[in-house]
């Protein structure tokens, strides 16, 4: 076998190996293994066209790869943020989490009814700081805290509240418009799967401790 046959067949073999890889920065190499290896060859063996076709790919995966690789280097996260990373956003990569941070507005409250029952809701919360009260026909029923969020459900099902949302002292939270969140579907699709699995995680635990509760009573 001779060196062009030999070029072909690497080239061939690093796509087949890229048809068989799920993550994309390894798809995006192995393609450019492939093309480097077809480009030597048309070079070697005169076919022009085979060459520039090769080339041109390869620079635009060589390109993607630098790329992917950029945006998963790890990056630092402000201090304030890493406790609420580490327990409730650690399923998205750090990158997702600050460019779906930056998507929220912070608020601080005080005395301050936040949502009432049967209203449709715009935003979806989460207690930075201070506590919130979930009541039921004046009952109360639940205090969140930082690292809880509120109108979770409205997000998930597009239905209204079932409970008022109260701040009894001083409160901060930071806010994501829901119709924001939902574009998300068409510019990043990966990433509103993990906030819908993080939020459903979040309305399951909140579920099983009200079930708890009524247990023990």
């Amino acid at each position: 076998m001779d060196l062009i046959q030999i070029l072909v067949n690497i080239g061939y073999v690093f796509m087949l190996a890229a048809l068989t890889v799920r993550d994309i920065l390894w798809l995006r190499g192995l393609l450019v293994s492939a093309q480097l290896s077809l480009f030597t060859y048309g070079m070697i063996s005169g076919n022009i066209p085979v060459a520039f076709w090769n080339a041109l790919f390869f620079i635009i995966n060589s390109y993607q790869v630098v790329r992917l690789i950029q945006q998963r280097r790890p990056i630092d996260l402000p201090d304030d943020l890493i406790d609420l990373y580490e327990k409730i956003f650690l399923s998205m990569r750090r990158r997702e989490f600050l460019y779906f941070w930056q998507m929220g507005e912070i608020h601080k409250v005080k005395h301050k009814r936040l949502i009432g029952k049967g209203e449709h809701q715009k935003n979806l919360l989460l207690i930075l700081s201070g506590e919130v009260e979930i009541k039921k026909s004046g009952k109360l029923i639940a205090k969140l805290s930082r690292g809880s969020f509120v109108a979770e459900m409205s997000f998930l099902t597009g239905e209204p509240a079932t409970a008022d949302v109260f701040v009894p002292a001083i409160a901060s939270y930071i806010s994501w418009d829901q119709q924001k969140l939902h574009s998300l579907e068409q510019l990043n699709p990966d990433l509103l799967i993990k906030i819908q699995h993080i939020l459903g995680k979040d309305l399951t635990t909140k579920l099983k401790k009200d079930s708890e509760i009524v247990e023990e009573r």
